[in-house]
């Protein structure tokens, strides 16, 4: 009887894996123990297979912690959020004892079967049915007539268990090197190129030059320059920005393209990225630059590829990525000058362009049919609502004009300030004359710069430099007593203003 449950044993697990497509996750054929997975959803079915004889439940419970503890130690390498495992003992006899005294509060939803000599049609029919297999077992195996072909039969199985398994490991492997992450150095060093030249025609930190090569600036957008949510991309706002941008661009560049190929992943990244600087333009009214969004785009790309491989996808990168997307998003949310709606756009706009390219040897056209809709739809919104937007005076704007006159573009910025009659209305328009009447104080116009800075004050009675420059330039002009008000107005609100502010005219 012991070689008839060998070749049962041996059979079951050959039958689990070729014909109901579960995957190998350790196989000890020594110890006659086999574990084994699939993936349905979101619950991953275990199977830990075990040839042994147990005459005591009091055995039983102790395998049974045993295998709680091993699932417990290796969770992470299983898929689904959902764990049903199934421990199967093929063994000669049941315990004589009560079953019922095997514990059944252990940590995963765990279902035990004996397979004993007399319950194997019954105890494979519940397997069945627990697994919900699509076909039955075959109850006697097609066992062979003679029973010294049973070792030889029962070698080729387990060779065959090796082969697939063998299969399996090449199978990952080639998943996760299908492709060469040309593109992703290409990227990075356009990226470093782009940045060095900026820093030495200017500053990456200055809003003028941002804006002058290509950031992401509303305004500019809305008169035409299209360009702008891909030219974004390869700008990057201080020594720090760029250096966390390009870790993480080499990182998940160099896994999303040897997983999806070079060209997958060229549709992925700009697609994201596109979708994040549009995200951006809707939500954000502030210069913005970087490849971000783009590079959340990649973590999409990598979610999607868990949605399509999640037992692959957990055995390897698995619940660290999750982490570590969940990490910059909370990063993100903490920090306000993060620009999250890029972020947010680049990632859902990655996951999505990775339906629409799909990934190699994969073809699904109706999805990738409905993911290209699902994104034309979304941009085409965000774009048409972002233009609909009234416009308004930004923090970005004002941050723009005074970038230009310290940069003494002091026509520009009249020019620019000019254009902006109808919009500045709002919160930012005391700003935005003070910054304009800098700019006449220096080309001479001081009496326009007088009109500026009573509007100023007028809209804002606490604004400390606005009094502070109608008192030099009433003091100029001779008006001691509008001089004297300003000034004194200026001082009480801020006692420092005259080390801390020098006279635009001079």
């Amino acid at each position: 009887m012991h070689i008839e449950q060998q070749y049962f044993f041996w059979k079951l697990a050959y039958d689990l894996v070729s014909r109901h497509g579960f995957e190998i996750i350790h196989l000890h054929p020594q110890h006659n123990e086999v574990w084994l997975e699939k993936t349905e959803g979101t619950t991953s079915h275990v199977i830990r297979l075990l040839k042994k004889d147990f005459h005591w439940s009091n055995h039983v419970k102790t395998d049974l912690e045993h295998v709680n503890n091993q699932l417990s130690k290796n969770k992470r390498y299983f898929s689904g959020r959902k764990k049903d495992v199934h421990v199967v003992y093929v063994s000669e006899d049941s315990p004589v004892d009560d079953l019922a005294r095997v514990p059944s509060k252990l940590e995963f939803n765990t279902h035990v079967h004996f397979l004993s000599d007399e319950d194997k049609e019954s105890g494979l029919f519940e397997l069945s049915n627990k697994l919900k297999l699509t076909e039955s077992f075959d109850i006697n195996y097609h066992l062979p007539d003679a029973p010294l072909e049973y070792e030889s039969t029962i070698e080729y199985m387990k060779q065959q268990l090796y082969t697939y398994k063998e299969k399996q490991k090449q199978r990952m492997q080639a998943v996760f090197q299908y492709g060469k992450p040309t593109l992703t150095y290409v990227l990075l060093v356009m990226n470093v190129i782009v940045f060095y030249y900026l820093e030495t025609i200017g500053s990456t930190t200055s809003i003028t030059t941002l804006i002058e090569y290509g950031a992401k600036y509303n305004p500019a957008i809305v008169d035409g320059e299209w360009w702008r949510l891909v030219s974004a991309m390869f700008l990057h706002i201080g020594i720090l920005h760029i250096a966390m941008n390009m870790l993480a661009l080499f990182y998940l560049g160099t896994a999303v393209e040897q997983i999806y190929g070079t060209w997958r992943f060229t549709v992925v990244y700009f697609l994201a990225g596109i979708m994040g600087s549009t995200a951006s333009f809707y939500f954000n009214d502030s210069v913005a630059a970087g490849a971000s969004g783009a590079i959340f785009g990649l973590f999409g790309a990598l979610l999607y590829f868990a949605w399509r491989y999640p037992s692959l996808f957990f055995r390897t990168m698995g619940w660290n990525l999750i982490l570590l997307v969940a990490f910059n998003i909370a990063f993100g949310i903490t920090i306000p000058q993060v620009d999250n709606s890029g972020h947010m756009g680049g990632l859902f706009g990655g996951f999505i362009a990775s339906q629409v390219v799909d990934l190699p040897r994969m073809s699904h056209r109706s999805y990738r049919f409905g993911a290209s809709v699902v994104y034309v739809v979304i941009l085409s919104f965000l774009l048409v609502s972002g233009l609909q937007k009234e416009e308004v005076l930004s923090a970005a704007d004002i941050q723009y004009l005074n970038d230009m006159n310290n940069e003494e573009e002091y026509a520009q910025v009249i020019e620019t300030a000019n254009t902006w009659n109808e919009t500045a209305s709002g919160e930012w328009e005391d700003e935005w004359l003070f910054q304009r009447s800098f700019a006449y104080i220096r080309l001479g116009e001081e009496e326009k710069a007088i009109d500026d800075l009573l509007q100023a004050v007028k809209l804002n009675p606490e604004f400390a430099e606005a009094h502070y420059n109608l008192g030099l330039l009433y003091e100029r002009r001779g008006k001691k007593e509008e001089a004297a008000y300003h000034k004194q107005q200026a001082e009480q609100l801020e006692p420092d203003i005259e080390t801390r502010v020098s006279d635009p005219a001079s």
